[in-house]
């Protein structure tokens, strides 16, 4: 077996399972699994599929199948034992609930198949139609023996003790659970099994010399089988299970139970081998630790010495997992490797102390994590196989190699060996490119789920910013868009830009695949405003922490420059940025293609009519236009999508003034201004309309153009209302704009009132007590507004009619009203 490698067979694979709580059966090509959960997997080992699932109340913690195989015993944590019947793979009734494969159905174990309830059971078995359970109560360990049950009720026969020992176990406070689960085997005397004596049966067997030896002639005599426990503190206890108990020298009753010997470790296995004419010669116990217990008989030699047994101990690589046996081989698992022993030498015939001092010869399988085994069994081919499960799931099938009688293979002929070693180079070579394969690929998925983790940190940075606004507006955004307007001069011709910075402030890198997204929106409805909208997308390479991106774009489209707009900014990213182009698959592009991108937004910005204004003096003639007030009327109209055709007449033009009362003690609170003087309160507030950066400016006068070339002229003053609070005297600042053209008129009013409705609805500071309004003001004011809305409905009465003649008049009463709206405007408070 050493000069030869097994091979091993994926059979299936399951989720990870629990090192100490996989059991596994097998009967035939049919396998009971369980891998520490509640479930019991059939599986068909022919078909290498499941067939059957049985799920139970608890974790199932052992399994036993009863002597004629149709029935499944199990063993559950809550101390439950479970007797139900195996479902064949047609199975169907009401206890399916549904079909977890296309191949396998779900069967829940009803609770009329419970035998058995107590807490403490540790470990089962069932001998001879006879449930002998183990159980551990008070620092005592019981072995309970039942009639199996029928359709009569459970039924205790016997009962039996042993004291444990304390310090090598780890008990809890209820005696719930042990640090190492207990061994409970049985040995069946040879010949009273029915048909074959072959290793794979439920239960090992004995030589009738040894067995007699061993457990007693009376247990002999009358063919009994004999239950062995091995313990967790490294004893194997044993009693028969038909000799009826003894009674000592004052009558008590005396149990059967004896110690037959002490690893000083938990016991893993227990079974025989080595296999002779009247059956196996040999009893195994295995520890956790490494410690191999082998009993043999010894045969009456010339001296006339009777028969007798002999006890012999070697070591093997720990920890032991799990055992197996076959005749002459030992099959065990350390976490490292699967190992076969050879239980036989050569000089095996020999007697005496001669065959006790040979060495046992161990061969590594090249089979990690091994965690439970079955078998070894014979196919029909004659090969021999071992069914394992691994530590991650895998239930495999290991192809033992075949030699002759010692394990040793047949050397092949010298003119092979050389083309067998060029195969053998030749196969290493192509593993070898395949693994810088996988590694290469490998190395591509990592730098891909780093990108990906870079990118679902992005996005998470983002969420948390739109999720908690007002959080964010206290401190700086990690991840931040803003925009500054400023004009720029091309072929004398003047066009207002907007100046977008990406700053990142976050730990996080934006690297390549990353796109800033501006979409640019205009809010006025005109005749040929449909589809305006435009979108600009700046990709880059990468942004590291602390860097910033400037991009500029222009606010003026085909249909002219529309004011105000609002700026959508976002950040977009290219799954497709994940992959590299020649590590992408087909099937991945294709998925790609569907998905297509991440887009987190970032900021909505807005401009209007004052960030549109130009501070200085030098503009380009060009854009200067006629501004009359006809004109200027036609403009706004045209803004708010209202169609007017080009009228004939001109009035005169001249300067309209509008303005906006504000109280300025709410200014004051709402902007924190820690101004003394009137003017230096109207100054401030100006800053904050036109431009909040600006420093240094002391008038509260702005002279400007507007984006139409027309001179405009912006105002702050304080004034006092005698007769408008019943309080007394009201202070407020007037905010006048005035200028030539109605549409820029129009358009600093709007974009005024915005930033006074967002102040105030975004501000959480809250003023003093509310004002007391003087009735006579307030009846004036309302008796005012009907006078104009009485105007405006004849305006429009008069617009039904039609005609070139009444549309100018109807114009011109328009204007009218909305002067007369915001000359005498009401105050803000």
């Amino acid at each position: 077996m050493d000069a030869a490698r097994c091979s091993v067979e994926y059979l299936s694979e399951f989720s990870d399972c629990q090192s100490h709580s996989v059991r596994i059966i097998q009967d035939a090509t049919t396998l009971f699994f369980t891998r520490g959960d509640r479930d019991v997997l059939i599986f068909d080992a022919q078909e290498r599929r499941v067939t059957t699932v049985m799920q139970f109340d608890a974790s199932v913690i052992n399994l036993e199948l009863s002597e004629d195989k149709h029935r499944l015993f199990a063993l559950c944590a809550n101390g439950v034992i479970y007797s139900t019947l195996i479902p064949p793979p047609q199975f169907s009734s009401s206890s399916v609930l549904a079909n977890k494969t296309p191949d396998s159905m779900l069967y829940i174990v009803p609770d009329d198949s419970i035998v058995l309830k107590n807490a403490s059971l540790q470990a089962f078995t069932i001998v001879k139609k006879i449930l002998v359970t183990l159980s551990l109560q008070k620092s005592i360990w019981s072995f309970d023996l039942y009639e199996e049950p029928g359709s009569r009720t459970l039924h205790k026969l016997a009962s039996f003790q042993v004291l444990t020992l304390n310090t090598h176990l780890n008990i809890t406070g209820k005696d719930k659970s042990v640090s190492s689960p207990p061994v409970l085997t049985c040995i069946y005397p040879e010949g009273s099994t029915s048909g074959s004596t072959r290793q794979s049966d439920l239960h090992p067997h004995l030589e009738p010399g040894l067995f007699r030896l061993l457990f007693g002639v009376d247990t002999s005599l009358v063919n009994s089988p004999v239950i062995l426990c091995g313990l967790p503190d490294g004893r194997i206890c044993c009693f028969p299970l038909f000799v009826p108990t003894l009674a000592g020298p004052n009558e008590e009753q005396r149990s059967p139970v004896r110690v037959l010997q002490s690893l000083e470790q938990p016991v893993v296995f227990i079974g025989t081998c080595i296999s002779g004419e009247l059956g196996p010669q040999c009893l195994v116990a295995v520890g956790q630790k490494g410690k191999l217990l082998m009993v043999k008989s010894k045969q009456a030699n010339l001296e006339g010495k009777k028969a007798d047994y002999s006890f012999n101990e070697h070591s093997v690589q720990g920890p032991v997992l799990c055992v197996c046996v076959d005749d002459k081989w030992m099959f065990y698992s350390s976490i490292t490797d699967l190992h076969a022993l050879q239980l036989t030498t050569e000089s095996s015939s020999s007697t005496g102390a001669e065959a006790q001092l040979q060495a046992l010869t161990s061969y590594s399988l090249g089979v990690y994590r091994v965690i439970a085994l079955a078998g070894p069994y014979t196919n029909s081919t004659g090969s021999m196989k071992l069914l394992a499960v691994s530590l991650s799931g895998k239930l495999l099938c290991v192809n033992l190699p075949q030699g002759s009688e010692n394990g040793n293979v047949a050397r092949l002929p010298s003119f092979l060996a050389g083309q067998r070693v060029k195969d053998l180079l030749a196969s290493i070579a192509n593993i070898w490119e395949r693994a810088e394969s996988l590694k290469h690929k490998l190395q591509e998925k990592n730098e891909s789920l780093k990108r990906l983790n870079q990118v679902i940190n992005v996005c998470s940075l983002l969420l948390d910013k739109h999720g908690n606004e007002k959080a964010c507006n206290v401190g700086k955004l990690p991840i931040s868009c803003r925009g500054v307007t400023r004009w720029s001069s091309l072929l004398q011709r003047d066009s207002l830009t907007l100046t977008c910075v990406l700053e990142n402030s976050s730990g996080c890198t934006l690297e390549h695949g990353w796109t800033l997204c501006i979409q640019v929106h205009p809010l006025s409805k005109g005749p040929n405003m449909e589809g305006s909208s435009m979108i600009y997308s700046f990709p880059f390479k990468k942004l590291d922490s602390g860097q910033k991106l400037d991009v500029t774009i222009p606010l003026e489209s085909t249909c002219g420059l529309s004011l105000p707009v609002k700026v959508h900014c976002s950040l977009d990213f290219s799954l497709s940025a994940l992959f590299s182009p020649e590590a992408s698959s087909p099937d991945v592009s294709q998925l790609l293609t569907e998905v297509g991108s991440i887009s987190a937004p970032l900021s909505t910005l807005r401009v209007d009519w004052l960030d549109a204004l130009r501070l200085e003096r030098s503009f380009s003639l060009g854009n200067i236009g006629h501004n009359t007030v006809t004109d200027g009327i036609q403009a706004f109209l045209r803004s708010r999508g209202v169609l007017t055709k080009d009228p004939d007449i001109t009035t005169k033009s001249g300067p309209i003034t509008v303005m906006v009362r504000v109280s300025s003690e709410l200014l004051k609170t709402k902007l924190n201004l820690s101004a003394t003087s009137s003017q230096e309160m109207c100054v401030s507030v100006l800053n904050w309309l036109v431009s909040p950066e600006a420093t240094g400016r002391q008038s509260p006068v702005i002279c400007a153009y507007s984006p139409d070339g027309c001179s405009v002229k912006l105002l702050v003053k304080e004034v006092t209302l005698g007769d408008f609070c019943s309080d007394g005297p009201l202070e407020v600042l007037e905010i006048q704009v005035e200028s030539t053209s109605v549409a820029a008129v129009c358009g600093l009013h709007h974009a005024i009132l915005w930033r006074l409705q967002v102040l105030l609805r975004d501000s959480d500071v809250k003023c003093g007590r509310t004002k007391q309004l003087k009735a006579q003001s307030l009846f004036e004011a309302v008796r005012h507004v009907e006078s104009l809305f009485k105007d405006l409905q004849d305006a429009q009465n008069q617009a039904a009619l039609g005609g070139t003649m009444k549309m100018n008049k109807n114009l011109e009463i328009l204007f009218r009203i909305f002067l007369q709206l915001r000359a005498n405007p009401l105050v803000i408070l």
